[in-house]
């Protein structure tokens, strides 16, 4: 008997301790999380500044998780900047010297197989992605005296599909070198005009050179062959392509009416 009187005071001491605590709950108020309300905006909308107590921060939905900054880097930027240029004045007077030009142009026909060829890569590119050949290439990066050359073609995923990359390191030293009778065409030097002081016509095909700025304008061109007007963007415009060389129709096979035969009265 002794021991059941003992259980019994006991789980009514347990009970009335719980009752005085609801009732006290209650008198106090809900209970709020630390940090509800400080240095948080409007629901969805992660703090951009919460002292060490802040705790609780509003819940977001699944479709704004990904464009979020959160955690303990949420102070960096997630997309990449870009490194500072330095400015390029489009109407600052360009002399073209043609010692940069063939300069350049012995440059341009050592990194080619053959004159249209796509130029190889000229330093290593082992465990990398084609994303950081357009960190560099996409503006033309400058580092120190180095020079990323402008892509001189639209978006393409596979970049070494067309540029051959330089063998990995334990090969090196292998001659890879290949014997062939093959002879390309002589680059040209500069485009025909139809008369002294016309704009010169395109020497080369536009398949894959549609822009033009890549090696004739802006800070990124090769040196010799800039264009001395850059501030203009249409470039043919003025300087008429080529059909034969961009393969389309010869205008000489273009069937033509007969000329109009006029009949006096």
């Amino acid at each position: 008997m002794t021991w059941s009187r003992l259980s019994t005071l006991f789980f009514a001491g347990v009970i009335g301790i719980a009752v005085i605590g609801y009732f006290v709950g209650l008198a106090d108020g809900v209970p709020k999380a630390t940090g509800i309300g400080e240095g948080i905006g409007r629901l969805g909308e992660h703090p951009t500044s919460l002292s060490a107590a802040v705790k609780v921060i509003p819940a977001l939905r699944y479709a704004e998780i990904a464009g979020t900054a959160m955690g303990p880097t949420d102070a960096f930027q997630a997309a990449a900047k870009e490194l500072p240029t330095s400015p390029y004045n489009l109407f600052a007077e360009i002399k073209l010297s043609a010692t940069d030009k063939a300069s350049s142009s012995e440059m341009r026909a050592s990194r080619r197989a053959f004159n249209g060829a796509p130029p190889i890569i000229p330093h290593a590119v082992q465990n990398t992605t084609d994303a950081a050949c357009y960190a560099c290439h996409s503006n033309g990066m400058r580092m120190g005296e180095l020079k990323a050359s402008v892509m001189s073609h639209t978006f393409l995923a596979n970049c070494t599909q067309c540029h051959a990359p330089p063998p990995p390191v334990p090969f090196q030293d292998a001659d890879l070198s290949v014997d062939s009778t093959f002879v390309g065409l002589p680059a040209p030097t500069s485009g025909k005009r139809a008369f002294p002081g016309a704009p010169p016509t395109i020497p080369h095909s536009q398949w894959m050179r549609e822009k033009c700025e890549a090696c004739h304008g802006g800070p990124n061109g090769w040196a010799g062959m800039e264009s001395t007007h850059p501030w203009r963007t249409n470039c043919t415009q003025c300087h008429a392509p080529s059909a034969k060389l961009d393969q389309a129709t010869p205008a000489d096979l273009i069937p033509m009416l007969p000329p109009l035969e006029i009949v006096g009265r």
